[in-house]
């Protein structure tokens, strides 16, 4: 049977009635980081000064992250003696909440150390 432009009009209808459908039943998207980012007390650089504060060495990484409405920032830094540590920095007061060893990273590097 060959397909009819009344049939191909009916799939196409159904079709985007099923995903509108889907849609509407979707969660609310978040807001982007960069939207919640520019809303913070604390900025990126604040909180990457605070982090190197914390754990002297070098910057390597910073992302902002919200949880139930808590946004912190997470800053990854490069001590030192080559131990990756992971900060998270309160977006609203500036205080360090957690200084975590990063333990993938750091044999990570030591690997990269063995190859030399």
């Amino acid at each position: 049977m060959k397909p009819t432009k009344k049939h191909i009009a009916t799939v196409l209808i159904t079709v985007g009635l099923a995903g509108a459908a889907f849609a509407s039943q979707a969660k609310e998207p978040r807001m982007n980081d960069a939207y919640e980012a520019a809303g913070a007390n604390v900025s990126i650089v604040t909180a990457l000064n605070l982090a190197l504060d914390e754990v002297p060495g070098t910057a390597v990484g910073a992302k902002f992250e919200d949880k139930d409405g808590h946004g912190f920032w997470k800053v990854e830094i490069l001590a030192g003696n080559q131990q990756v540590r992971d900060l998270k920095i309160d977006s609203t007061t500036g205080q360090v909440l957690n200084n975590l060893a990063d333990r993938e990273d750091t044999e990570y590097m030591e690997g990269l150390e063995d190859h030399d």
